[in-house]
C-alpha cells in the first residue's frame, strides 16, 4: 500500500489551503483504491526550525541524515522518511510560505541534504512532491521566487515538486466585520466563483497524475 503524507501549513482547518490539498488527495484516491493518507496540521504541533546543532551531519553517533530535535515534529519527519508521496500545502504570508511551513522545511531538508560531494540527498527514495500555495494576491503580485526557493530544496532531496496555486483567494467569511479598503469583496467573490473551482480541479487532476506515477512505481 502506498503512503501519502499531507503537510498542512495553514492555521485554518477548513480554509482554501486545506481544500486544495484535499482535492489533490481526492485525485489520488480515484486512481489508487488502496492508499494510506496521513494528514499533519503544523499549527497543532509545538516545534521549532533548525537549531544548527549539526547532529545530522556528525560522523559518529548514529544521527547522520536525521534530525535529532525531540519535539512534536520528530514523528512527522519519521513518517515522511518512509512515504511514497509528499504534499506540502501553505498559505502565503508576507510573500512567502507560513512560518510553520518554513520551519518544517528547514528540519526536513537540512537533515536530508548532505555535505558529501555533490550535496548527495540522503532520502530513501525520489518520491513525487506536490506543493500547494494559496494567496490573497493577484497573478501579477504572486511571490513565485519564494516558491522557487523551497521547491529547490524539496526537489534536491526528493524530486522536482509539482506546483499548484490558488490566487486572489476569498479571505473572510464576512467582509463587513473587517477593515478592508484595498480589495473589493464583490470582485473577490466573483474571482472565487469563476476561478477557484478551476484551481480545485487542477489540484484533483494533479492528484490523478501523481497516482499514476505511484501505480507505475
Amino acid at each position: 500500500m502506498k503512503k501519502v503524507i499531507v503537510i498542512n501549513g495553514s492555521p485554518r482547518r477548513n480554509g482554501n489551503t486545506l481544500r486544495m490539498a484535499d482535492s489533490v488527495v481526492a485525485g489520488i484516491q480515484t486512481v489508487l483504491s488502496e492508499v494510506e493518507v496521513k494528514w499533519y496540521d503544523l499549527y497543532e504541533f509545538r516545534y521549532s526550525g533548525c537549531r544548527s546543532c549539526f547532529a545530522c551531519k556528525a560522523k559518529d553517533g548514529g544521527s547522520y541524515g536525521r534530525c535529532v530535535i525531540g519535539d512534536d515534529l520528530s514523528a512527522v519527519l519519521d513518517q515522511i522518511a518512509d512515504a511514497d508521496c509528499l504534499i506540502v500545502a501553505s498559505p502565503v504570508y508576507l510573500m512567502d510560505v507560513s512560518g510553520q511551513t518554513r520551519s518544517f522545511a528547514e528540519r526536513l531538508c537540512f537533515s536530508l541534504g548532505s555535505y558529501e560531494k555533490g550535496y548527495r540527498s540522503l532520502a530513501k527514495k525520489n518520491m513525487p512532491v506536490v506543493t500547494v500555495y494559496t494567496m490573497n494576491a493577484l497573478p501579477e503580485m504572486a511571490s513565485y521566487r519564494a516558491f522557487d526557493n523551497i521547491e529547490y530544496f524539496l526537489g534536491h532531496i526528493f524530486s522536482l515538486p509539482r506546483r499548484l496555486c490558488a490566487l486572489n483567494t476569498y479571505q473572510f467569511q464576512d467582509y463587513t466585520k473587517y477593515v478592508v479598503e484595498t480589495f473589493s469583496e464583490l470582485e473577490k467573490a466573483y474571482w472565487r466563483d469563476v476561478h477557484f473551482k478551476d484551481d480545485l480541479q487542477a489540484a484533483f487532476d494533479a492528484g490523478k497524475d501523481i497516482a499514476g506515477q505511484l501505480h507505475e512505481g
